[in-house]
């Protein structure tokens, strides 16, 4: 199966292979590749131009895929958009189905290893505008994540101030990382990969989902996207039509 992540400064490509078995615990797949570079300005041809080379280097060919997943956002509105078109696009060729998931949960999975699930993950991703768009979770295994903050556009610090007042004084420490936390300095000391796009975490929660429906491809989520707040050239309309 492949995910796709477009939503941030990279993109992200990863394939998975799963047991024939439904009800395979995630132990027993196999990431088979992943790949991240950054955005640039072709984003479509690239994004799918890493899915055709993911392909070939493991002789693999686009009627391999059995579901697209595809992070849903929050992110930049135009790498959201591609991102989904790119998927839906794929998946209706292909005769497969695409699954959307939370882009800031699929972050966070980069902290999950359920070793300590009572600490806090927060994904931070750098919305621009002084802004970010920021989450909180709890892992308590692999692709089970318990919401603790509901995700949201805000300053840095209106995030993280949200963040205390949910978790309380005597929570421990959390884990914060994204290109949010790297651009406002709020980054715990992670691996650098896990401020980047989440394509193979994106596939293992469209994978879990799918599994857990039964591999039905009629219950996959409506393809739409999660954007939190109004595009810039719709920003700008609206501060041109006030003056």
């Amino acid at each position: 199966m492949l995910g796709i992540e477009t939503g941030g400064e990279e993109l992200g490509v990863a394939l998975w292979r799963l047991p024939e078995a439904i009800g395979s615990a995630p132990t027993a797949w196999r990431l088979v590749d992943e790949t991240t570079a950054h955005r640039g300005h072709q984003r479509a041809d690239s994004i799918l131009l890493m899915v055709d080379q993911a392909l070939w280097r493991h002789g693999l060919a686009p009627r391999d895929l059995a579901l697209v997943g595809v992070g849903r956002g929050p992110g930049g509105f135009t790498g959201v958009r591609v991102g989904l078109a790119t998927a839906v696009g794929l998946a209706l060729g292909l005769g497969v189905p695409a699954w959307p998931v939370a882009s800031l949960e699929a972050l966070a999975l980069h902290a999950a290893s359920g070793e300590d699930p009572d600490r806090l993950i927060v994904p931070l991703l750098d919305a621009r505008r002084g802004e970010v768009y920021g989450a909180a979770y709890r892992a308590r295994t692999y692709g089970d994540c318990e919401p603790v903050l509901a995700p949201r556009v805000a300053t840095c610090e209106a995030v993280l101030s949200a963040l205390r007042e949910v978790a309380g004084p005597a929570s421990a420490p959390a884990l914060v990382f994204g290109s949010g936390a790297v651009t406002y300095q709020v980054a715990s000391p992670v691996p650098p990969d896990w401020h980047r796009a989440a394509a193979r975490h994106v596939g293992a929660l469209a994978a879990l989902a799918w599994d857990r429906a039964g591999r039905n491809a009629a219950a996959a989520p409506a393809v739409d996207p999660t954007y939190l707040r109004k595009s810039d050239a719709e920003i700008e309309r609206e501060a041109r039509d006030a003056g």
